[in-house]
């Protein structure tokens, strides 16, 4: 409340300084007072004046009490007038208006001045020159005591109280003045941030007009002419700015009713959010748009604001999606699989396309809201939490094989194909169900077919493959039968009523076997057999309904066998007993086959090491007869060759001088060809008896005999610039004579190759074993930097009497020495083989075999 008796503002600061000031006066002079009266006392105690000092203490302690208790009404007239009441009555005990208490007075009305208004102020003014006149007209009148005109310590103390409320309300006035012009103050700035706040959002606004990506328009409402448009509005529209101001926004409007309904509900309403419309662009061109407008004042005269969408495009992209939806949901409802779109939080059904022939399930149209294990197969609930963190994490989940539990609490097996959705800002979950328990039960049944062909071969296969076919089948009989050249069947394996049986024979003539064997493709008789085949004694009596056979053939088509299995009840079905029985006759077939070739193997293998023992004596005799005649054939010819060679020498030396060039040249080519002949005979019979020679394996040291061998090479034909490298350490197991013999031709061949050579090289060295082929024959190589040889050629290089250079090349040889190599590795179990390069020289590598089990002493 306050002091004027009006409830006090919230926010009234100013009331609240007053009341606030006004409790601290009367606390103080209420003290003051309080102190007065008591100095009053001891000065005389029997003097009226301390009953005016109490007075005033008693107002003052008043006035705090209500303001402290929340009453501050007319508290402030209650402390001026207690005042002038102590006034009034000081005066009149004094008995004077000279009296100190008339000070009371200028205290009063200074704190009516200062608290209250200016009503009050006149107020108390008049109440106090009227009992000051009263008074003075009363002392004149002589109807006062008689006053004690003597001063003490009473006046002085009266007085100091006086002069000090009087400060303190005029401290009060001063602190109000200041506080005053300090809101005035706060009041200016506030008012010059307000403007200048009103000033930014006036730009903000500007710049959001001009910049916002929407076309907007300022018109004037009373005349509808346009004021500004944005960029966006010319972008829209085709218009420039300069071309659109001034003018109505009828140009803008395809529909000119439509414009009229618009401003019409505008006046109305004075505000229009989003209405359809179609807008015309400059060029001509209609566009479908959204409208909003609304009807503000500014400064004195209104304004209407509109913005235009073009939704031209926004339109086509919903009329896309739209006939997406409506495919998505043409396909999903007549998808054939089982198809749920279920709330992630409570596995809820947003939505299903089937679940007919589920049992226990609702019908679809009851699904939706009931939780999704009551619809159709669900998670069981110890799976569904770890499925769908996984969903969660990878946001698709495919093919994944869970078990799931139908309605009626019957498993199955399934697998389920996953994809986390949001539809209305809630996850969700679209997944497609798939039973997967057939397929998973036509697995076991492979496996264990395939586990039935697998481990076992021969007969015993024959007999576990009958055993798994019936099993897995469910049929009561199951046979495997190989046709004899007489056209009836020996069963190789029978199993009947769970158990084996014993093999037997039977003819094909009267039975579907017949028809089985006949025909490349499945034989079935899914019921009636027995009916149709009344002369097969088996199918008659065994009581069978129910027949499948495949006919077993070799590669030519000509039937080995047939596969049969029976049931005693006609077939359920047929397609996969067919799929099952064509898998197990692939492999009956190829097990079949397989059984008769081992048949022909074995019968080969009794008559082949007779008739190997047979061959090995005719080619032992073939090879003694061969070696023999070329031994005989060079050793007979020598006697006839040295005769020629003598004669035709002897002649010569007689027509010494009687012989021209020509007969001179012809002489020495009879000569020459004498010689060939003879070395072609010597390497002959060295070829002959090597081939004859008994091999005595030894470990040799071959870096010695290729040192050796070399040696005797170079004093034949000296070589002052030939350069050689012998890699020490190469040994083998061999015949010391046969190694010697290989290592003089390939170093003889490596020495004759070389001789045109400006830095001739020849080196003989060890191939290196690859790593674990510890146990494999070492092989060696020599190799020279010399003529080489065409790679293409180099099939005839060890063959008899074979030479890869022309005999206009220089290099003389006939032919044998490599040859005689070849047959010395051949008949150590060894290796050979060359590599060359015309120009650059040729490498031979050669190996001894394999050592013997025991071996002599180091050559």
């Amino acid at each position: 409340m306050s002091l004027s008796g009006r409830p006090l503002a919230k926010n009234d600061g100013d009331l609240a300084f007053r009341t606030e000031t006004l409790r601290k006066l009367a606390i103080f002079v209420g003290i003051i007072s309080a102190a007065l009266s008591i100095i009053m006392y001891l000065d005389a105690p029997s003097s009226m004046d301390v009953w005016s000092a109490l007075l005033i203490a008693a107002v003052s302690f008043l006035v705090v009490f209500l303001i402290h208790i929340g009453r501050p009404l007319y508290t402030a007239h209650i402390l001026g007038f207690g005042a002038m009441g102590a006034a009034i009555f000081g005066i009149y005990s004094f008995g004077s208006v000279r009296s100190v208490a008339a000070f009371i007075f200028v205290a009063a009305v200074a704190g009516f001045g200062s608290l209250l208004g200016f009503r009050a102020l006149l107020v108390s003014i008049a109440i106090s020159v009227v009992s000051l006149g009263v008074l003075a007209w009363a002392e004149l009148q002589g109807w006062l005591p008689t006053p004690n005109m003597q001063v003490g310590l009473k006046v002085w103390a009266t007085q100091s109280t006086c002069l000090l409320v009087v400060a303190a309300l005029v401290y009060f006035s001063r602190r109000r003045s200041d506080t005053a012009w300090q809101h005035r103050l706060e009041e200016l700035e506030t008012r010059k941030a307000i403007e200048q706040e009103r000033d930014r959002a006036l730009d903000r606004s500007a710049r959001i007009f001009r910049f916002a990506p929407s076309p907007m328009i300022a018109q004037a409402a009373t005349t509808g002419e346009i004021l500004d448009v944005n960029p966006a509005f010319e972008a829209c529209y085709g218009y420039t700015r300069e071309q659109i101001l001034g003018r109505t926004d009828e140009c803008l409007w395809a529909l000119p009713d439509q414009r009229a309904a618009h401003v019409q509900k505008l006046r109305e309403q004075t505000r229009i959010h989003r209405a359809a419309a179609i807008g015309l662009r400059a060029d001509g061109e209609r566009f479908e748009g959204r409208i909003s407008s609304e009807i503000g004042l500014e400064d004195e005269e209104h304004l209407v604001i509109t913005t235009v969408s073009d939704e031209t495009d926004q339109n086509e992209v919903l009329k896309r999606l739209l006939r997406s939806e409506e495919r998505f949901s043409k396909a999903f409802n007549f998808s054939p699989l089982h198809l749920v779109i279920t709330r992630l939080q409570d596995d809820i059904v947003i939505e299903m396309n089937r679940n007919e022939g589920i049992a226990g399930a609702p019908k679809r149209s009851d699904a939706k809201g009931l939780p999704a294990a009551e619809t159709g197969p669900w998670f069981k609930p110890e799976d569904r939490e770890g499925f769908v963190q996984r969903l969660a994490s990878l946001g698709h989940l495919h093919a994944q094989e869970v078990s799931m539990t139908r309605p009626d609490g019957s498993t199955l097996d399934a697998k389920i194909w996953a994809e986390q959705i949001d539809i209305d800002d809630v996850p969700c979950m679209l997944s497609c169900i798939v039973d997967v328990s057939e397929e998973k039960r036509r697995e076991a049944q492979l496996l264990n077919l395939a586990h039935g062909m697998a481990s076992h071969t021969g007969h015993a296969f024959f007999a576990e493959l009958a055993q798994t076919m019936a099993k897995t089948m469910g049929a009561d009989m199951v046979s495997v039968g190989e046709l004899s050249n007489s056209c009836d069947v020996n069963t190789l394996a029978v199993w009947l009523d769970g158990a084996p049986a014993p093999n037997f024979t039977y003819s094909l003539e009267g039975t579907p076997c017949k028809l089985a064997s006949g025909q490349h493709d499945l034989c079935v008789y899914p019921d009636q057999v027995d009916a149709l085949f009344p002369s097969d004694l088996a199918l008659v009596e065994g009581k069978f309904k129910a027949y499948v056979g495949q006919s077993l053939r070799d590669p030519s088509g000509k039937t080995v066998g047939v596969l049969v299995a029976l049931w005693h009840q006609p077939l359920d079905n047929p397609v996969e007993a067919t799929a099952l029985m064509a898998i197990c006759a692939g492999r009956a077939n190829a097990e079949l086959l397989r059984l008769q070739r081992d048949r022909e193997v074995q019968n080969f293998n009794e008559t082949l090491e007779q008739r190997v023992h047979s061959r090995t004596i005719e080619l032992h005799k073939l090879n003694a007869e061969l070696d023999s005649f070329a031994y005989s054939i060079s050793h007979d010819l020598k006697t006839p060759l040295r005769a020629i060679d003598g004669f035709t020498q002897l002649l010569s030396e007689r027509l010494d001088g009687r012989l021209d060039d020509e007969e001179r040249h012809l002489m020495a080519r009879v000569l020459g060809a004498t010689h060939r002949m003879a070395t072609l005979m010597a390497d002959l019979l060295a070829l002959t008896h090597v081939s004859q020679q008994q091999i005595n394996h030894e470990r040799l040291n071959l870096s010695m005999i290729a040192q050796e061998e070399l040696t005797r090479c170079l004093e034949k034909h000296p070589r002052a610039n030939l350069r050689t490298r012998i890699e020490l350490g190469l040994v083998a197991h061999a015949d010391a004579r046969l190694a010697r013999i290989v290592l003089k031709n390939l170093l003889e061949n490596a020495v004759k190759y070389t001789r045109d050579q400006a830095a001739p090289m020849i080196e003989v060295g060890r191939i290196p074993l690859p790593s674990g082929a510890d146990h494999q024959a070492p092989g060696f190589f020599v190799r020279d930097n010399g003529a080489g040889f065409e790679t293409a050629h180099a099939d005839k290089l060890f063959k008899p009497f074979q030479s890869l250079h022309m005999p206009s090349a220089g290099f003389e040889g006939s032919g044998m020495g490599l040859a005689t190599v070849r047959r010395i590795i051949e008949r150590h179990n060894g290796s050979l083989h060359a590599e060359a390069v015309v120009g650059q020289g040729a490498t031979v590598f050669f190996s001894f075999g394999p050592p013997p089990l025991s071996s002599g002493a180091v050559s």
